[in-house]
């Protein structure tokens, strides 16, 4: 073999294996579903409770709140997410995934690809769930007629066997959200 030919052939060789990792490096965190749409299965566009259910559409609210501006003031991802498995829940944690765009209302709406529901731990001395809790808070009036309700925390005391949400309103203010609590009795 000559030279020429050499060269030839390790450049092919070398940009066949640059073509095989860049293929590998673009199909990563990428699943082809069986409905023929692209999901990303490495992070779900939305974390949050379960806050609200009308029909198969869920208000999803995060708790964590992220700053919209150099204001610093709080945002909390609010979404009515469409297309909800029927085993969903109000109280329940859930990761979702959209198919297409998110409407950019407040709160927003969109379809989902896929839920998950996280599971969340119960203390061995309580008698309900954290979801349950959450259920049981939606029944005080002040709780329920709260929009976009954003659960801060939920936390049980063995001593007293009490439940303590602590909730805010993400209505968008010029203020500061305050927060709340309210205490569930475990039984």
């Amino acid at each position: 073999m000559n030279v020429a030919g050499y060269v030839v052939k390790r450049s092919i060789t070398g940009l066949s294996i640059l073509c095989i990792i860049a293929l590998m490096i673009t199909s990563c965190g990428v699943r082809k579903e069986s409905n023929g749409s692209v999901e990303s299965e490495v992070n779900p566009a939305l974390v949050g409770y379960v806050t609200k259910m009308d029909d198969r559409r869920a208000l999803v609210v995060t708790p964590i709140s992220r700053t919209i501006n150099a204001t610093g003031k709080e945002f909390y991802d609010a979404i009515w997410v469409s297309n909800m498995p029927s085993n969903i829940e109000i109280g329940q944690y859930v990761q979702v995934w959209f198919q297409g765009g998110i409407e950019t209302s407040y709160p927003g709406g969109g379809v989902a690809s896929k839920v998950t529901i996280s599971d969340t731990n119960k203390p061995a001395a309580a008698k309900l769930t954290q979801e349950e809790v959450i259920r049981k808070a939606l029944l005080d009036k002040d709780i329920a007629n709260v929009n976009i309700l954003v659960i801060s925390e939920v936390t049980y005391d063995e001593q007293t066997a009490m439940w303590t949400l602590r909730y805010k309103s993400a209505a968008i203010t010029d203020g500061e959200l305050e927060e709340y609590k309210i205490q569930i009795p475990d039984k």
